[in-house]
């Protein structure tokens, strides 16, 4: 765990591999999430409407489903990591005023929502 979705428009430009290395490092870096445990994809929307309509609108949201148990603070702090990198990685979109950035936190329930690592 986590499992990270970076859902966007297809307008969206972003070096994701080097995003996510840079977000898996900063997430293993608090002791809460673990390098081996971390799965990130891309998925890009092709059809949106966004804001007012406007095709040069972006939207990215960064979605993080971690198993249930962490404290409040550590899924606040996630939620910061990632917003933050949004921002460093979209901050020409930013300036521009044609981006609307989210993050999501989703608890897993144990028990329910089940994971089977072979890479391990």
């Amino acid at each position: 765990m986590p499992h990270i979705t970076l859902e966007c428009s297809s307008n969206v430009t972003l070096d994701f591999p080097v995003f996510f290395q840079e977000l898996s490092a900063a997430l293993t870096e608090t002791g809460h999430a673990s390098a081996m445990g971390i799965k990130c994809r891309v998925v890009r929307s092709e059809e949106y409407y966004i804001a007012d309509g406007k095709k040069e609108n972006q939207m990215i949201n960064l979605l993080f489903r971690l198993r249930e148990g962490r404290e409040r603070e550590v899924l606040e702090r996630f939620s910061q990591i990632g917003m933050s990198l949004l921002e460093k990685y979209c901050a020409a979109d930013v300036m521009a005023k044609r981006i609307i950035l989210s993050t999501e936190i989703k608890e897993l329930v144990k028990g329910i929502d089940l994971t089977k690592n072979a890479i391990r």
